[in-house]
């Protein structure tokens, strides 16, 4: 999702349980899906657990991954602090009132190689484009950096933040170790995209009416940096 800004911290998540959890993970549970990595080149240095997932990036009625019941007592906090965020607010509580509570519709650990890297790209399917990105750091260090739309920034373990995933982002991991974050998309239904009074004035956001505008085929100017 755009919006004014690079990060936007949410809050801060007591990550001990998680890496309790991921402290009984091997090699063979980060390797069981590699699609992903097989699919996009960005991700090629990187291994990922799906929690709730889709192939198809859907916008909704997530599946909900068989690893959730193990995640699940550490994943709910996050959930429920990011709902706050998102939900309780002026346009959350109305959107709610026609189109129904936000939701999560991915939820994914994502494992950074020791000097490995995520190569600079810009999110551009409807339904990343359409949910709020959120990232917080379970196991990490100085050495990996963050830089979304020029802006390099260090996110400590327990951070909850948000990042423009329409800007251009990269990772780099200097480190002798892995980087695990768990990213988490959140939509709150109805929400318009922040070129639908352009673009589409009349109509709700859909696949066929932002599909030039989530390809940046149309260039957004929205929130300029």
């Amino acid at each position: 999702m755009n919006f004014q800004g690079n990060f936007n911290k949410i809050g801060t998540l007591d990550v001990s349980p998680f890496k309790h959890l991921l402290d009984q993970l091997t090699q063979e549970h980060w390797l069981e899906d590699t699609q992903c990595q097989r699919r996009y080149e960005v991700h090629r240095q990187t291994q990922s657990i799906g929690i709730v997932y889709d192939y198809d990036f859907r916008h909704a009625n997530p599946t909900v991954q068989p690893s959730f019941k193990f995640f699940e007592p550490a994943l709910m906090p996050a959930v429920k602090m990011i709902a706050a965020h998102f939900d309780d607010t002026p346009e959350g509580i109305s959107l709610a009132k026609e189109y129904g509570p936000g939701y999560c519709i991915r939820a994914n650990l994502v494992s950074l190689n020791p000097g490995g890297r995520i190569e600079p790209h810009q999110d551009k399917n409807f339904s990343l484009t359409h949910s709020h990105r959120v990232h917080i750091p379970l196991v990490t260090n100085p050495l990996v950096r963050f830089d979304v739309g020029g802006e390099i920034r260090y996110l400590m373990e327990g951070e909850i933040i948000e990042i423009n995933n329409r800007r251009t982002h990269n990772v780099v991991n200097e480190s002798n170790s892995h980087r695990i974050h768990l990213i988490i998309d959140w939509v709150i239904a109805g929400q318009q995209c922040c070129c639908a009074d352009k673009t589409h004035p009349k109509t709700p956001c859909n696949p066929e009416v932002c599909l030039q505008t989530d390809r940046l085929n149309i260039s957004c100017t929205c929130h300029e940096i």
